[in-house]
């Protein structure tokens, strides 16, 4: 190995040094929203662990066809280290106003789809409803209007006879009436009288 390849690989292990640093600042930074599920979490923190690891052997490889030295841990230790002396605080407000810019952009997007989307969609189906609503009315009306003009000459015609009846006619269908008046009276007051025992 040559030094000009030693002094890469050195370089780039101090990056990816300074690359897991700020890569641990950003897990540490969502791990709030998984934190109490364990198994979830341990599996996570198992997940992140081999990627940075693949990571690096991978930066490794590139540079030095993935030869280790005693030096390979000591630049990635030199990385991580000015990472927390250097880079820690200005990346950590980097991360917060890369996500309030995130959530800004998300919120204008969600508005912007129920605006788009959304309402015209439900204000297309109130139409649609309302339309309906109005046909069955129409509808609803013009059956009464049907119905009235046919029962009309029907009904013409029963109070003609009505009024050529003899009078003793029209005293039985009183009387008949009264009765069934009666009989529909009396099982009224049955029916409450049976609703009221069960309650």
């Amino acid at each position: 190995m040559t030094l000009t390849v030693q002094f890469a690989a050195i370089l780039t292990m101090i990056a990816g040094g300074v690359y897991v640093g700020a890569a641990i600042d950003t897990f540490r930074r969502f791990e709030k929203g998984w934190k109490h599920r364990l198994f979830f979490s341990y599996s996570l923190e198992i997940c992140f662990w081999l990627l940075q690891t693949l990571i690096l052997f991978y930066l490794l490889y590139r540079v030095n066809q993935g030869e280790l030295r005693l030096y390979i841990f000591l630049a990635i230790l030199c990385g991580f280290a000015a990472y927390k002396a250097l880079f820690e605080q200005m990346y950590r407000k980097l991360l917060e106003k890369l996500i309030d810019l995130t959530r800004l952009i998300y919120r204008f997007f969600s508005r912007l789809f129920k605006l788009l989307v959304i309402k015209p969609i439900t204000g297309l189906f109130r139409l649609i409803f309302l339309a309906l609503t109005g046909f069955w009315i129409v509808l609803l009306w013009l059956l009464a209007v049907i119905v009235k003009v046919l029962i009309f000459p029907f009904q013409l015609l029963i109070k003609m006879v009505w009024a050529l009846m003899p009078q003793y006619l029209k005293k039985y269908f009183y009387k008949v009436a009264g009765f069934y008046s009666k009989i529909k009276n009396t099982l009224r007051k049955w029916w409450r009288s049976i609703h009221n025992k069960r309650r």
